[in-house]
């Protein structure tokens, strides 16, 4: 087989890319809050450029505290009705979560390539790794919540482990979709395995 040079690969993923910056372009960048995609409460916004050439990507809405606070307020609603879920359904969801992530991985994949500058047989690995950090914590739901039993000679202590309620997280740049996905709490399991809703911020 013959090797793609790297201008042609470049390229071939600008290809593969196109369609789908042409709807964010017209759609613009939201923020994903309650199951809705909303715009900033300030109405500001920015665009984003692709380290790679320059060019720019798409319209995102600016966030500010009081976008946070809106997001961390639907997190703690949909806290009780997450936590309450039986374990066998939350893994359920999850596993449902990794099946469309895997069914968009490439998209996924080329979007990461252009949005961080990577390259893009890391982000291709990446974008599958994810699926496979959601599949991880999906079948430790069950046992999520077991503590620790340990006796020692002069006491029988027994621990256990309760959701805590909404949990802030801040992505990194670098691979910002893959890196949303594991340990994101201790110990080292993301807050949907352990019963906990988790507003996301994304660090550009």
């Amino acid at each position: 087989m013959d090797k793609v040079a790297p201008k042609d690969g470049f390229q071939a993923n600008r290809d593969r890319v196109a369609p789908l910056l042409k709807q964010l372009r017209a759609d613009g960048i939201g923020h994903m809050i309650d199951g809705k995609v909303v715009a900033s409460i300030s109405g500001e916004t920015f665009e984003t450029k692709s380290p790679a050439d320059g060019a720019e990507l798409a319209t995102v809405a600016r966030g500010s505290a009081e976008d946070i606070d809106r997001a961390a307020t639907a997190a703690a609603l949909a806290f009780k009705s997450w936590r309450d879920m039986p374990a066998a359904m939350r893994k359920k969801l999850l596993h449902r979560v990794a099946d469309a992530i895997e069914d968009r991985a490439d998209d996924i994949a080329v979007l990461e390539c252009i949005d961080t500058g990577q390259a893009h047989r890391f982000m291709a690995k990446a974008a599958i790794r994810a699926a496979e950090n959601f599949r991880f914590f999906a079948d430790k739901c069950a046992e999520a919540r077991d503590g620790l039993n340990m006796p020692s000679e002069e006491h029988w202590n027994v621990s256990t482990r309760v959701p805590i309620g909404p949990v802030g997280v801040i992505t990194p740049w670098n691979t910002p979709f893959m890196l949303s996905t594991c340990g994101r709490s201790p110990p080292r399991s993301p807050p949907a395995a352990r019963s906990c809703t988790s507003p996301l911020n994304g660090r550009r």
